[in-house]
């Protein structure tokens, strides 16, 4: 089954606690971040545009492949990969010799499980939405939706290398919440409520029955309560201590109102009941930008390194002149 789910959210949002929770499912398999996906579509379709650009002396165009072909079979190959790696990522004695922790929870209870799909909660994925679509045709997206100010309180407390925040500050803390949730937004409006799913934070944690109920039936899943064990655990977590105080008063105040009453708007209002092309065919616009920026990166380093070197040229004939370059 080529119909991944994809959690996207901003970070400190709960995606790895969800994540895992839909691991309990005998059908879905729960996966450590993939934040190589999304770039490996532009990628993929920066290859299609190389092969095509000789027109019937390319590849990929003389046999009339199109990209949306191309990306679907790249996608397929990386869903039946992680699948069949599937006893490669439970087992404990390679994860051993490597010297890495056993996984949070128990993947699998019985040896028949088919385990047929796949989870993943990167929050970097949020800004692949379109490009992970053309990898995965049927895949299926849950916009996890925490409240902005409980957001801004884990992300001045979370230090991934256990060193370094993961944001600056407040104000830094509330522009990475912005991003992230704008994109996940476009993509509920682009591509409507059979593609992307909202479910709230607080809902998961206050009415985990009730809200896992309706999400496996969006992902048309039968329930399992195996998948309410890990919310009973803590992984994780920043560890927010309960006075802490985020206050900044270099905060820009336009920049927490906006993230606030997006917030809000969020947590209110439900999602649009339909798909709207205008906004789809916006992310598709971006997508051939980011294609063609990176693929023209090369040309454009060659020209930045040629002009260099004519520059360097012009200076040593200058410093050489009788007048030393001053003139």
């Amino acid at each position: 089954m080529n119909k991944p789910i994809f959690i996207v959210s901003s970070g400190r949002s709960g995606s790895t606690i969800l994540t895992w929770c839909l691991g309990q499912h005998p059908n879905i398999l729960p996966q450590e971040e993939s934040n190589w996906l999304g770039p490996f579509a532009i990628d993929a379709a920066i290859g299609y545009e190389r092969g095509t650009a000789r027109g019937e002396r390319g590849q990929l165009s003389a046999s009339f492949v199109q990209r949306a072909e191309l990306l679907a079979l790249f996608g397929q190959t990386i869903n039946d990969l992680i699948v069949n790696h599937r006893s490669q990522f439970e087992g404990t004695n390679l994860r051993q010799q490597a010297g890495w922790h056993p996984p949070p929870f128990k993947i699998s209870r019985y040896s028949n499980e088919p385990k047929s799909r796949w989870a993943d909660g990167t929050p970097e994925n949020c800004f692949y939405i379109c490009g992970l679509r053309k990898l995965f045709p049927q895949a299926l997206f849950v916009h996890l939706v925490r409240d902005v100010t409980d957001v801004v309180r884990s992300l001045l407390n979370f230090f991934p290398d256990g060193r370094n925040r993961l944001v600056a500050n407040e104000q830094a803390a509330y522009e990475y919440w912005l991003r992230k949730v704008n994109c996940c937004v476009e993509a509920e409006k682009a591509y409507g409520p059979e593609v992307v799913y909202r479910i709230h934070y607080s809902d998961m944690i206050e009415r985990p029955d009730s809200a896992f109920h309706t999400l496996l039936d969006f992902l048309g899943e039968p329930y399992s309560t195996q998948k309410l064990k890990p919310l009973v655990q803590r992984i994780n977590s920043a560890n927010v201590p309960p006075d802490f105080n985020p206050s900044d008063p270099t905060t820009d105040p336009a920049i927490v109102e906006r993230a606030r009453q997006l917030s809000d708007e969020l947590q209110s209002y439900s999602q649009q009941r339909e798909a709207s092309s205008e906004i789809a065919e916006k992310l598709e616009a971006e997508f051939n930008q980011r294609v063609e920026y990176f693929g023209s990166l090369g040309t454009k380093y060659s020209e930045a390194q040629n002009l260099i070197a004519k520059l360097e040229r012009e200076c040593a004939l200058l410093n050489a002149s009788p007048a030393g370059g001053r003139g």
